[in-house]
């Protein structure tokens, strides 16, 4: 791969992981508060009308009400106001352009090194080039994603 190339693709990973990260950030900000609010279980062992919840710690406790997507979203616009939607955004947009950007390059980069030992646009070539490629953004960017979601799941 040249160079040229190489930063083509850089760039590209970069922007198309900044914009959708900026477009996907409300829905993030909901999925992490759905997933730190804990979720009902109906397990077949208890009473059908006895609802419970598992909280952070995985310990069981009876639950009143699970919120859904919607109560979510309208607590956080109502307590928060729209702005806090876009919470985590600053590292997020920090993580995920060299995620992206990392991603693109360490794909083609692998693909063009394993098509000389495979069979040239093969599924195991694809398939091992995405699979070096998703690892070596993941491990490069793990800990811009620990202060994102600790961000969002910030109330203040």
């Amino acid at each position: 791969m040249s160079r040229g190339d190489m930063i083509l693709h850089l760039f590209a990973g970069g922007c198309g992981g900044t914009v959708g990260a900026i477009l996907t950030c409300p829905l993030e900000v909901v999925k992490t508060r759905l997933q730190s609010s804990g979720f009902s279980l109906h397990p077949f062992c208890l009473n059908p009308g006895v609802q419970l919840s598992v909280t952070g710690g995985g310990v069981l406790r009876p639950a009143s009400f699970s919120p859904g997507l919607l109560e979510v979203l309208r607590n956080i616009l109502e307590k928060e106001g729209v702005r806090s939607l876009f919470r985590g955004l600053g590292p997020n947009l920090v993580g995920v352009a060299p995620s992206r950007a990392i991603y693109f390059a360490a794909y083609s980069g692998a693909k063009e090194n394993l098509c000389k030992v495979l069979k040239p646009d093969s599924t195991s070539v694809h398939i091992c080039a995405a699979t070096f490629a998703g690892f070596t953004s993941v491990t490069a960017t793990n800990p811009i994603w620990l202060v994102k979601t600790r961000m969002q799941l910030d109330t203040r």
